[in-house]
């Protein structure tokens, strides 16, 4: 006791500064944290036909790294997506991850763009629930279906029955959970084309028009139709509610569901292209997006993927789903 009577001094003078120092770091902190939120800013929809509204789409923040936790997950994608590449399993991988309740996200070569395929098929669903707000019977119309040759070449693949009359929402989810391509193109042939314009034009996202097999969209700009959707800020929330649990009935199981536990719900679509030349397939291209609905963390993933295979990119999809979750759980 003596010796700290005798260095009370010393003794107090080190511990102020050990809590200016820890002080110092909190402020540090703390500050950063408001610079990156400070930083966001809002997306709002590109539509001149309101006078008084400029209605809010989804908040744009840039990528996390500037946080811990975010930039270790962002460090152990790029080494997985570095392994793939270096030992040939994929040509183009992309990944990008969004915290739906924090609204932070990261992403490894996010703005490479894909052709999507089915992922197409989302919008097309958002543009009916659309035009469901004006006509609330439009789902419970019935269409007869009759088979679609697509470019005079091939019949649209399909297991509906030729002849027999479809509810616009029966076909919606034949659509979304089986990727009927049949139901696909009585859809789109129903429509019109300027309201399904307006999906991608109020979003602020190029819209594909009648070049469809062309159309190429960047993993990050697709996941806004799923941001949209979780948010309730584009269709009603009801009607986003609806979306989503349709989406959650997708079969598809071998991308993002693969690589999570059995039971965890995930609300996601798929699309496969496959690229030609000379009318002979060379590669794969298979991506899945989607939320998926982990217990207190749901989060939005895409992976958009380009292989000489098909078993190839699914398994690179489920890796990187695998590695996501397990992170999250840590």
């Amino acid at each position: 006791m003596k010796y700290v009577r005798k260095y009370w001094h010393v003794i107090l003078i080190l511990a102020i500064g050990v809590v200016l120092g820890y002080g110092a770091a909190f402020l540090n902190l703390n500050w950063r944290e408001r610079n990156f939120l400070n930083s966001s800013y809002p997306l709002r929809a590109n539509d001149e036909s309101f006078r008084f509204v400029h209605a809010l789409v989804a908040y744009e923040t840039p990528q996390a790294t500037v946080l811990p936790e975010y930039a270790e997950l962002k460090r152990k994608v790029e080494t997985l997506i570095h392994e793939k590449l270096q030992d040939g399993t994929a040509e183009s991988i992309s990944v990008y991850y969004r915290d739906t309740e924090a609204s932070r996200w990261i992403g490894v070569n996010e703005d490479t763009a894909y052709y999507p395929a089915s992922l197409l098929k989302v919008p097309l669903m958002i543009a009916y629930f659309k035009a469901e707000e004006s006509d609330p019977s439009l789902l419970q119309r019935k269409i007869v279906y009759v088979p679609i040759s697509v470019g005079d070449k091939y019949e649209a693949p399909s297991q509906l029955t030729s002849g027999r009359s479809y509810t616009i929402q029966e076909l919606i989810e034949k659509m979304i959970i089986d990727s009927d391509n049949g139901a696909t193109f009585t859809l789109v042939n129903r429509i019109d084309p300027d309201l399904l314009a307006s999906v991608y034009r109020r979003l602020g996202i190029t819209d594909p028009g009648d070049d469809s097999a062309t159309y190429r969209i960047p993993t990050e700009t697709y996941a806004l139709f799923f941001r949209t959707l979780f948010n309730g800020t584009y269709l009603t929330p009801s009607a986003s509610e609806r979306a989503l649990e349709i989406l959650s009935r997708t079969t598809y199981k071998d991308g993002l569901a693969a690589g999570i536990p059995e039971g965890i719900v995930v609300s996601h679509k798929y699309g496969e292209h496959v690229a030609q030349k000379d009318g002979a397939p060379v590669g794969e291209e298979l991506h899945d997006c989607g939320i998926i609905y982990k217990p207190d963390h749901p989060y939005l993933l895409c992976v958009m993927t380009r292989a000489k295979t098909l078993d190839a990119a699914k398994s690179v999809i489920k890796t990187i789903s695998e590695l996501v979750y397990s992170h999250l759980s840590t």
